[in-house]
């Protein structure tokens, strides 16, 4: 994941001068990418950012940033996958932290799949052997879908607040 930290006094008078920094770094990395992009009482802002889990706005402070993405890290995989879906809902960094063991990952699964898991495990009651070839799957995704279940690329999501 990377960040491009752009001089704004020098961009303000035409010219272009960055770096690029990648995250997560130490903070005397990060401290010495913005000495060589910015002189003393200069501001930066960030013109472009590669492979966060969130959305990167040109005044966030790379600090933070920093911070957050080593939080990231250290988080397992599942982890990190639910801790993207709630940022791509709407929530914010902290929230979704906080939250992220809060939500179902339903991996490699599309909504029709996890419709024949929960009627297999029993979440609709017990339903006899007699009906079971009369169950519409497809029904059931399409309200799973309506009921909070959000289907991405690696599976489908449940979170309920």
């Amino acid at each position: 994941m990377k960040i491009f930290i752009t001089n704004l006094t020098q961009y303000n008078q035409g010219r272009i001068i960055g770096q690029w920094a990648e995250l997560p770094c130490t903070e005397e990395q990060l401290q010495d990418t913005l000495s060589r992009v910015l002189c003393l009482d200069e501001e930066c802002f960030i013109t472009d950012s590669e492979g966060f889990p969130f959305d990167v706005h040109e005044y966030d402070n790379p600090y933070d940033l920093n911070r957050k993405m080593e939080q990231y890290e250290a988080l397992e995989g599942h982890e990190r996958l639910c801790v993207a879906f709630l940022m791509s809902e709407g929530y914010d960094w902290e929230y979704a932290l906080e939250h992220h063991e809060d939500v179902i990952l339903y991996a490699e699964e599309d909504l029709e799949d996890v419709a024949y898991t929960l009627v297999e495990i029993g979440c609709f009651g017990k339903i006899p052997e007699s009906l079971s070839n009369y169950i519409d799957y497809e029904a059931i995704a399409r309200d799973l879908g309506h009921d909070g279940f959000v289907q991405k690329e690696e599976g489908v999501y449940y979170y309920a607040e």
